[in-house]
Order: structure tokens, then C-alpha cells, then sequence
């Protein structure tokens, strides 16, 4: 029996959104990944192997620092968090940190059964800053200015340690070389042009830069999406079980769900690509694990939402198959999908679709890949309960009329949403014969989802 300790960054989305601007959120999340990696790590434990070591089974997530103690005693436990939460609030001043203690024969087993312990620290709260606010997060006072912006938009501000740092490590996004790019989004470039035909990118600099990237006839929205997996905790066990039988020894669990997390991302990148395309059409603010948090055109959402979904579950299945463990039942990953305009706060349209990410969970119990959505521009900023979300099946089984539906003009979707909400069917199928839209209308009324969600849903759809 090991002691297995994980110190961690807790309510990330809220420490990223902290500051207003993409290049703040940027700054923020190339800290964790700087202040987490596995060299930075390695090398803050030298001299303490007697003690403790980094968990190498646990792989590498931003934001984690997996550990397996050599001592069970307390002090010793006591040591290490004291020792790593130092230098995560050293690189992190802002963040809130927690460490978890578990036990068990390997690190499988451990996270899958009770914390023995737990600690947390809050981020520094400042009850009463004197002097000059920081112009960024307008959290913490002011402690040095910087020249910031680029162009005829820079500009002097004053900041805080937090978005100094956030500042510093924020990079630039529209850079050819990657070594200048965003942390998350370096990954993600790299990805990209390690595949076929390898060509080179960058990504977008603004949330403006980015909705422009979208549909012409109304390039002003964005959608943030929240994927999360379903079920992880429940493969561990049955992998745990098959290895214990000699089954499936090779199966690495933390690296099998990077790999599955990553390859659905850049596929459903790729889906949403044009060919002649020269940046893409995605903003990455943090993918570590089975966690993607990214905003793309309003448009190419459900695309983008259907292709990560849909290739999750396929490439973790592959790499079961491999390893000899075909017939586990493999993981899904459901998402909450946030519509806004782009100059619309970030930070609200995360909390949202981290509620709704929630929901769609909930409301399949986690069984089968789900999503749940919400238009803040026409169902405004409060979050909706009363809209089902559906599930992968259902959208793929629905698409064709979605896609026909699309193509019907605007006011056409908005009659027929509105007698589909008021009216009576025979009402609605006289009118919809009218148009020449009853086959359409039928199979809708008959299928998984309902006319007038179908008709929200396709405001945003990508027509051809």
C-alpha cells in the first residue's frame, strides 16, 4: 500500500477568467502548464527522493502535481505540501490551491477510493488595497507598470503580481514560430502541423479576430464549449480488474485519455477548417486530461462539438482494443455549449457552460456522451433548465433535418417554432403543408428532438 498525494490548482475557470481579456486568460493558463509541467517538478524535488517522488502513472495534466510519498509520516506529508504549494503560489500568485491524500496498491486503485486527507489554500484576498487597483483584474492593488498591448493599441497599465506574470507568459498568438505562441495553443499548433499536409498556422489574437473567422452573414458570435469525460473513475476499475487478471498490462490509463482528448480536439479542429484557410478558427484556453475548454465561431459549434464527442469514444476504444481490453465499456465525454457575442464577458459564458455541462451529465447519468446548450443572445443571460440536452446518437440522427431546417430562412423557423410552441398540431401541419415543409416537419415531430428546439439549435448552424 502507497500513499498517493495530488497538489493541485482548484477553480480554474474562475482564476482564468479573472482577468477581462484573452491575454490575460492566456497569460494564466501558460502559468499552470509552466508551473506543472514534469522538468519543473523533477527538478523542485531533487534531494527529496528519501521522501517523495512524482507520480509518473498519474501522467501529466496542467494544473496537477501527482506525487507518491516513500514516508507515511505526517510530518513528512506535512514537508512536501508545504515545499510544492510554496512554489505553485510562487509562479500562481492568484490560484487556489488544494492538496488530496490517498492510499492505495498503485495509483489506479488510490484515486478511486477515499481522500485521507485534504488542505486548501484560498487564493490571497485583498479586503482592503490601498493605493491603485490593478487595471486588469481590479482585484489585487497595483505594483508595477508595464507597457502592454501591441501597436497603436499599447498602452501603460498598472498591475498586480498575478497579471505581471500573466503578462509575461501570455506570449503572442499570431507568431509563426512556436516557441512564441500561448502555451495550450503551442500544443495545439504543434498537433496540427504534425499532421497531414503539415500546414502551418496560427490562431486568432482577439475574440473579435475569431468571430470574424465564422459565417459572413453574421460574424459577430461565438460559441464557448466545455467537454468534460463521463465515466473515467469507472474505467479505472475495470482496468484495475482486468490487470489483476494479467489482462490489458500495457494499457497506460492518464496517457490513453491524453491521447483519446488531444486527437478528438485537433479532428474536430480540422472539421471546422477551411482548406484555405491560414489561422484557425479556435481559441484554446485550457485541454488537459479529459477537460477541453475552447471558443470557436458561433457557427461551427455543433460541428466542432459532434466531431470531439464522437472521436473521443473512438480513439479511447482503439486504444483498449490494443491493449487487449475490447469489451470495457469505454468512456464518453459530454460538453456544455454557450452561444454570446464576442464581446460579451468570457467569464460568464464559462460559468454557463460549465452548468450546462453539468446538466448534461446529470441527465444521462453520465452513460453516453451528451450535450447541453444555451443562445445568451435570444434566451438571455440566466441559465435555461427546461431545454433537454441530447445526446451524441440523438444529434447524429438528427441531422439531416437539422441541416434542412438551416436552410429554411429565418422568419420560415420562427413561424413554425411558434406554433410548435402555441399552437395545435393540426394548426402547424397546415401551415408547415403550406411551405412545403411537412416531410420535414414530420420527421422532426417524430424524432429525438423536438421542432422548437431544432429551430434554437439551427440559428447557429453551419449551412452550406
Amino acid at each position: 500500500m502507497s500513499l498517493y498525494l495530488d497538489i493541485g490548482v482548484v477553480r480554474i475557470q474562475s482564476w482564468l477568467s479573472r482577468a477581462p481579456h484573452l491575454r490575460g486568460r492566456r497569460g494564466a493558463s501558460a502559468m499552470i502548464r509552466e508551473a506543472t509541467k514534469p522538468a519543473k517538478i523533477d527538478e523542485l524535488l531533487t534531494g527529496w527522493q528519501d521522501i517523495v517522488e512524482r507520480c509518473t502513472e498519474a501522467g501529466d495534466v496542467d494544473g496537477v502535481v501527482p506525487l507518491v510519498m516513500h514516508s507515511e509520516a505526517p510530518e513528512a506529508v506535512s514537508r512536501v505540501e508545504d515545499h510544492v504549494t510554496t512554489h505553485l503560489r510562487s509562479l500562481l500568485p492568484g490560484a487556489s490551491l488544494r492538496t488530496e491524500l490517498r492510499a492505495g496498491k498503485y495509483w489506479l486503485e488510490a484515486q478511486n477510493g477515499p481522500v485521507r486527507a485534504e488542505r486548501e489554500w484560498p487564493a490571497v484576498v485583498a479586503e482592503w488595497p490601498p493605493g491603485k487597483q490593478c487595471d486588469w483584474c481590479r482585484t489585487w492593488p497595483a505594483s508595477r507598470q508595464r507597457m502592454v498591448g501591441a501597436k497603436e493599441k499599447r498602452e501603460l497599465k498598472s498591475l498586480c503580481p498575478d497579471c505581471l506574470l500573466r503578462e509575461e507568459h501570455a506570449g503572442y498568438s499570431t507568431s509563426r514560430r512556436q516557441e512564441m505562441a500561448p502555451g495550450t495553443e503551442r500544443d495545439l499548433l504543434k498537433g496540427w502541423e504534425d499532421r497531414p499536409p503539415q500546414r502551418p498556422m496560427a490562431v486568432p489574437d482577439t475574440s473579435q479576430v475569431l468571430a470574424e473567422l465564422g459565417e459572413r452573414r453574421d460574424n459577430t458570435h461565438l460559441a464557448t464549449v466545455y467537454a468534460d469525460g463521463n465515466a473515467i473513475g469507472g474505467l479505472g476499475d475495470e482496468v484495475r480488474e482486468a490487470q489483476d487478471r494479467g489482462r490489458g498490462t500495457t494499457f497506460k490509463l492518464p496517457a490513453s485519455i491524453e491521447h483519446a482528448t488531444w486527437s478528438a480536439l485537433l479532428d474536430a479542429v480540422e472539421t471546422i477548417t477551411d482548406d484555405d484557410a491560414t489561422m484557425l478558427p479556435v481559441i484554446a484556453h485550457l485541454i488537459g486530461g479529459d477537460d477541453v475548454l475552447v471558443s470557436v465561431p458561433a457557427h461551427r459549434a455543433w460541428a466542432f462539438a459532434h466531431t470531439l464527442q464522437t472521436r473521443f469514444s473512438e480513439y479511447l476504444g482503439a486504444r483498449l482494443a490494443e491493449a487487449d481490453l475490447a469489451g470495457i465499456t469505454t468512456p464518453t465525454i459530454s460538453t456544455g455549449v454557450v452561444f454570446h457575442h464576442h464581446k460579451s464577458p468570457l467569464s460568464s459564458a464559462i460559468d454557463l457552460a460549465e452548468e450546462h455541462l453539468k446538466r448534461a451529465k446529470k441527465e444521462h447519468r453520465g452513460l453516453t456522451a451528451a450535450l447541453a446548450w444555451q443562445d445568451v443572445t435570444h434566451d438571455g443571460p440566466l441559465p435555461v433548465h427546461d431545454r433537454p440536452s441530447v445526446s451524441v446518437e440523438d444529434l447524429a440522427a438528427s441531422w439531416p433535418e437539422l441541416s434542412r431546417l438551416a436552410d429554411c430562412g429565418g422568419s420560415a423557423r420562427a413561424n413554425l417554432a411558434a406554433l410548435a410552441r402555441d399552437g395545435g398540431h393540426a394548426e402547424l401541419m397546415r401551415h408547415a403543408e403550406r411551405i412545403g415543409l411537412d416531410e420535414l416537419v414530420r420527421r422532426l415531430i417524430d424524432g429525438p428532438v423536438s421542432l422548437e428546439h431544432a429551430v434554437g439549435m439551427t440559428r447557429w448552424w453551419r449551412t452550406a
